[in-house]
C-alpha cells in the first residue's frame, strides 16, 4: 500500500469519528430536549390538571355574617379544582354581582390546597322602614343591602310621615342629608322622616332639625354646626338663610 493511500485512509477514519461524535452529541442534545419538554409538560398537568394540588378549603374574612354563607358557597364552587386553574377574578365578579352586601372581594390562593377570599362589606347608613316593620338597609351609595326584621342600633332608621312607605325620591333626599353631614354629626343621627314632599326632618343628639329638602346641603351643615352650641331644642335649616331656633 503506497503512503498517500494509508494517510487518506487515516483521514477517512477521523472525518468518520468526528462526524459519529457530531451524530452522538446532536442525539444527546435531542435526548436532553425531549427529557426537558417532557419534564415541562408533566409538570403542567401536574399543577393546571391533576388533582395534586387541587383546591381543597376556602376561608373567607372581612364578610358581613349575614353574606358570609353566601359568599363561601359561590368560593366553595372551586373546591376540587386545581389551584392554577382558578378564576380569581371570576369568583369576585360572581361575589360583588349575587351579594349585594359585598362591595370589593378579592381572591388569593394560598399553595398548595387552599384559596382566600378577602371581602369588603358594605356598611349600612340607613335603615328604611318597609311595611310589616322590615327594614331595608343601605349604604350612602344608595345600594341595598339586605332586608332585615329590625334596624342595627347604630343605623339610622328613615319613615314616611304618617306611616306610608317611603318613595325612592324620599330615600335619595335622605342619602343626600346623610352624605352632606362631616361623620361626627352622621354618627348622632336618628328617626330620619321623610314627609310626601320629600322634606327630611331627623333628630341629632337631642335636638330635632328641619333640614327641608335637598338644596345648599354644605349651608345647612355650617348653620347647623354653629347653632348646636347653644342646645336649641329644634334647629331649622330648611331656609338656611335664614335659619330658625327653638328652645
Amino acid at each position: 500500500m503506497s503512503r498517500g493511500s494509508g494517510t487518506r485512509e487515516a483521514t477517512e477514519e477521523r472525518f468518520a469519528q468526528r462526524a459519529a461524535r457530531v451524530r452522538g452529541q446532536r442525539a444527546r442534545r435531542w435526548l436532553v430536549l425531549l427529557l426537558v419538554i417532557g419534564l415541562l409538560v408533566g409538570l403542567g398537568w401536574l399543577v393546571g390538571f391533576s388533582s395534586v394540588l387541587a383546591t381543597r378549603e376556602v376561608e373567607v374574612t372581612g364578610a358581613d355574617p349575614a353574606d358570609r354563607a353566601e359568599i363561601e358557597q359561590i368560593a366553595q364552587e372551586q373546591v376540587g379544582t386545581p389551584l392554577a386553574r382558578v378564576d380569581g377574578d371570576g369568583v369576585s365578579r360572581t361575589i360583588t354581582a349575587e351579594v349585594p352586601g359585598a362591595a370589593h372581594a378579592t381572591v388569593e390562593r394560598d399553595w398548595p390546597h387552599n384559596l382566600k377570599v378577602k371581602v369588603t362589606s358594605r356598611v349600612p347608613a340607613l335603615a328604611v322602614r318597609l311595611e310589616e316593620d322590615r327594614f331595608r338597609l343601605l349604604d350612602l351609595d344608595g345600594v341595598a343591602i339586605r332586608t332585615v326584621g329590625s334596624a342595627p342600633k347604630d343605623v339610622p332608621t328613615v319613615t314616611a310621615d304618617g306611616g306610608a312607605e317611603v318613595s325612592g325620591h324620599g330615600v335619595r333626599a335622605a342619602q343626600g342629608m346623610l352624605a352632606a353631614l362631616p361623620d361626627d354629626l352622621r354618627e348622632q343621627v336618628d328617626d330620619v322622616t321623610v314627609d310626601s314632599a320629600d322634606q327630611i326632618t331627623f333628630t341629632l343628639g337631642r335636638t330635632e332639625v328641619v333640614w327641608g329638602d335637598g338644596s345648599s346641603p354644605d349651608l345647612k351643615v355650617r348653620v347647623i354646626k354653629i347653632l348646636l352650641d347653644k342646645k336649641p331644642k329644634t334647629i331649622d335649616v330648611s331656609a338656611p338663610d335664614t335659619p330658625v331656633t327653638t328652645g
